[in-house]
This record gives structure tokens, C-alpha cells and sequence, in this order.
């Protein structure tokens, strides 16, 4: 969930971008051009194409990461390059470029892809001699600093938000919109390369009696300790999810064929052994399972697993069924 919303993130900014870049250098090419500063003009003019034409693939594959990365350094490299052509009267585009080097990449990278920037203008012979060197150091400083702060607690505040959007509040599980998307990415990875997954539905029985028994309060400590204790008798890569009330779903991938049944019966006799009442009682789960298969649609797929858990409650509970479509 976060890396998706990480992405969309990154591509509004690509977007942004390049209608920054197309209306705040374009009158500078022209200019250039008219006043016959042919080489700062290409430059200006390869640093738009070149935004425009990484932007658009960036849109096109939905991989914003790696291109924000390739135009961090081509508009660094850019301002290097349009102030050895025109030295001190180009200085001023070193702050917008620092600024928008914090949006493109991760905080730490940007600051050392500034740092550089810095020490190679700073390199460059009779740059100085109007503009004194100690200031130019200090204001690029203070910017990548105020920059470094700002994009980090941005990063905090996206991470925060992704958490938020895909956690259910009481228990602690993913939610349904997480499930949702993760059953998508699933069905699109064992379509693609043939893997092995499955889904289950879980189902706490005879849930109602321990609310109408200890209380409400009692049945959501109940509902956390189970998501506590299923978390860490799972894999790292299984994940588990709150579908509704006392009813849960785990997607679990690359599992093969001969060990789902002893995976899921392992996981069952864990719950009932670890999960109780007040008094002492077992809390026991009921488990429908289905395989992807060829086919598979999200909603076939839900379907499947909750037909077999209903079968499972149907034997008595206590007990996981598997789908046999």
C-alpha cells in the first residue's frame, strides 16, 4: 500500500514538474535564442525535452522512482552546465534545482546529490569574483538543510498516511482496501509467472457468546490477540487481513501443494491452543481455503474460500476445508 501510494505521489510531482519546467524556461530559450546565446539555449532546450520526454515514460511504466533519480541528475548537470556558459548571471537557478532535487529523490541522496552540485559550481574559475564564495556556501547550505527537514518529514507523513489507509484500527490487521489491492497484485503475479497461492477465510466460533459472555471489551481483546498470535506463527510474506467483524482472510503465496494442508491445520491447532477466554476456554477458528487456479477472479476467488468456510462451520467447526474447484 505504501509503495503505491509512494508512486502515485511521485508521479504527480513528475507531473507538476514538467509544467514547471515547460512554462518557467521555455521564455528563457527564446530569449536566449533571440539574443544569440545559442549554446545556454540548447541547453535549456535539452533539459526541457529531456524532462518531458522522462516524465511521460515515467507515466507510461509507472516506475517513477528510477526516473525521478535520472532527472535529479539531468537538471544538476543542466545548472552546472548553463553556468559555465554563463556564469554569474545564471547563478540564481542553483536554489530552484536544489529545491526540486528534495521532491525527486529520497532526502539523504538528494542532500549528497547537492552537496556535489555545490562543490562543483564552487569549482568553477572566476565564478567568485563578484558573488563572494562564503555566502554562496552558506545560503546552499541553509536551503539543503531547510530541504532535508522539510522531505524527511514529508517521507514520516506519506509512510503515516499509507499505515493509516491500509490498517485496521483495532486489530492491527490490513484492511479491505488492502485486501483488495493485494488480491489484484496476487492474481497478476500467478497469472504471470504460474505461482502458487492461497486464500483463507477465518472465522472465530462461536464468536457471539464470548460478547455476550465477558462483554464487548473481552471479544476485541479476543479479535487483537488473535491477529497477534496468527502474525507470528505466519511467514513474513503472508499476509493477514480484517475482512469484517470476527471474520479475517490470509493470502499466502508460494506454498507448495503437499504442505498447504499441514500449513493451515498447524496454524488452526496454534490458535486454539493460545488463543482463550477469561476462564480459560479455547477459542477455536474455522478455515476455508482456496487456490488460485486459471481463471481466478478477485470475486470467484472470495467466493471459493467463503463457500468452503461455511462447509467447515457446516462439519461442526474447529476444522479447515479446502475449496476443490
Amino acid at each position: 500500500m505504501f509503495k503505491q501510494l509512494q508512486e502515485k505521489h511521485q508521479l504527480s510531482i513528475l507531473l507538476i514538474l514538467s509544467i514547471v519546467s515547460v512554462f518557467g524556461i521555455t521564455p528563457f530559450i527564446i530569449i536566449r535564442f533571440i539574443e544569440n546565446n545559442i549554446v545556454a539555449a540548447l541547453i535549456d532546450l535539452a533539459i526541457v525535452s529531456g524532462i518531458l520526454t522522462l516524465v511521460g515514460y515515467a507515466h507510461y511504466t509507472k516506475k517513477p522512482r528510477v526516473i525521478s533519480a535520472v532527472i535529479a541528475l539531468l537538471v544538476n548537470i543542466g545548472v552546472i552546465a548553463i553556468i559555465i556558459t554563463n556564469g554569474i548571471n545564471s547563478m540564481l537557478w542553483v536554489y530552484p534545482v536544489v529545491a526540486v532535487t528534495f521532491f525527486l529523490v529520497k532526502p539523504i541522496e538528494a542532500l549528497i546529490l547537492t552537496l556535489s552540485n555545490v562543490a562543483i559550481i564552487a569549482s568553477i574559475p572566476n565564478l567568485f569574483d563578484v558573488m563572494p564564495l562564503n555566502s554562496y556556501f552558506t545560503t546552499n547550505l541553509m536551503l539543503a538543510a531547510c530541504a532535508f527537514v522539510y522531505a524527511s518529514f514529508g517521507n514520516k507523513q506519506l509512510a503515516l498516511l499509507a499505515e493509516l489507509n491500509s490498517t485496521d484500527p483495532l486489530t492491527g490487521a490490513l484492511n479491505r482496501r488492502a485486501l483488495n489491492d493485494d488480491t489484484l497484485a496476487a492474481i497478476s503475479r500467478a497469472e504471470r509467472y504460474n505461482s502458487t497461492y492461497l486464500l483463507a477465510f477465518l472465522d472465530l466460533d462461536f464468536f457471539k457468546k464470548v460478547n455476550d459472555e465477558f462483554g464487548h471489551a473481552e471479544g476485541d481483546r479476543v479479535l487483537k490477540q488473535l491477529v497477534s498470535i496468527t502474525n507470528s506463527h505466519i511467514r513474513e510474506s503472508d499476509k493477514l487481513y480484517r475482512f469484517g467483524g470476527e471474520e479475517f482472510v490470509l493470502i499466502i503465496p508460494e506454498i507448495p501443494p503437499k504442505e498447504q494442508v499441514s500449513f493451515i491445520n498447524k496454524l488452526r491447532e496454534t490458535i486454539k491452543n493460545e488463543l482463550k477466554t477469561p476462564t480459560g476456554n479455547s477459542v477455536t477458528v474455522s478455515f476455508g481455503v482456496a487456490a488460485w487456479v486459471p481463471g481466478t477472479t478477485v470475486a470467484s476467488w472470495f467466493k471459493r474460500a467463503d463457500d468452503a468456510m461455511y462447509q467447515a462451520k457446516k462439519q461442526g467447526r474447529d476444522c479447515a476445508v479446502f475449496s476443490n474447484d
